[in-house]
């Protein structure tokens, strides 16, 4: 690792792994360590970052090495200052999704600002679903499929698209003293459509909470105030609205696949039952009208 450090000139300071899924971040002085193998993803995620800086978007600052550069040589490293501010679990503090809907309208509009600047891929989920998603699904009922092929498909072509974040979890975001410090990991960044990243948000905290009645009260109103939250700064069309628990189902169904493929049977099943959910919960009277 000294190597690593010392195109920071960091060689020989004490260095700690920080406790994520991918092992790939690490604490040194008021700094962290960032590695990524995906030389596009991380050249991207830093690139997107600079660019946001300048609409005052709360983020992570890069350091460049001692030669000026962004990265290591081999593009797989980068530095960056350390941000105040902890992860929340919005289980216990639920007031604060308002705070995240108001902040991911921000970042929205200056991505906006900064697209023709930016260098992302264009995302398209009805070419992922006939290509990839659909052809891989395992234990999802036939309805289900025919739902999202006539009922969700029907709306996504009228759905806003722009450059979004992609990644929206609480482990991207940051907060301190009631507001949002930070927001984390723009590698895989693209153009989707718009209510993507609430969805992904909203899909996520459903997993493993479907069981429960106590939880389900509560991401409801999470659901709710995020909506709010982001409706207080940029208003969303009447067909957004409708199509957001369809996306979460659509989100979820790649999971499905996407756990398959890796033989991780557990998040596979995982999602099929918050599919399900959504499916009993928003789909299934819809479709049978």
């Amino acid at each position: 690792m000294n190597d690593i450090l010392k195109n920071w000139g960091l060689s020989g300071e004490k260095i700690t792994q920080i406790d994520t899924i991918h092992k790939s971040s690490w604490n040194i002085r008021d700094s962290i360590l960032k590695y990524n193998p995906n030389i596009a993803e991380l050249s991207q995620c830093i690139k997107l970052s600079n660019l946001l800086s300048l609409y005052k978007i709360p983020l992570a600052e890069y350091i460049k090495t001692a030669d000026g550069n962004w990265t290591t040589p081999d593009g797989k490293y980068c530095l960056m200052k350390k941000l105040n501010g902890n992860h929340i679990d919005f289980y216990e503090h639920p007031e604060m999704i308002n705070v995240l809907g108001q902040e991911l309208a921000k970042l929205h509009g200056a991505f906006l600002k900064i697209e023709t600047e930016a260098e992302c891929k264009d995302s398209n989920y009805i070419e992922d679903w006939h290509n990839f998603i659909k052809p891989g699904l395992v234990n999802i009922s036939n309805d289900i499929i025919n739902f999202i092929d006539e009922i969700f498909f029907n709306l996504y072509k009228d759905l806003p698209k722009q450059l979004i974040h992609r990644d929206v979890h609480s482990q991207n975001v940051l907060f301190d003293n009631g507001k949002l410090s930070g927001w984390l990991d723009f590698d895989i960044s693209c153009r989707n459509v718009r209510i993507f990243d609430m969805a992904y948000l909203l899909a996520g905290l459903l997993v493993g909470k479907t069981n429960s009645p106590v939880k389900i009260k509560i991401w409801n109103k999470l659901y709710h105030e995020l909506l709010l939250g982001y409706e207080s700064v940029n208003s969303l069309s009447d067909t957004e609205k409708e199509a957001l628990p369809y996306m979460m189902m659509a989100i979820e169904l790649l999971f499905v696949t996407f756990w398959n493929n890796y033989g991780n049977i557990e998040q596979r099943d995982e999602a099929i039952i918050v599919v399900e959910w959504l499916y009993e919960n928003y789909g299934k009277n819809k479709f049978a009208a």
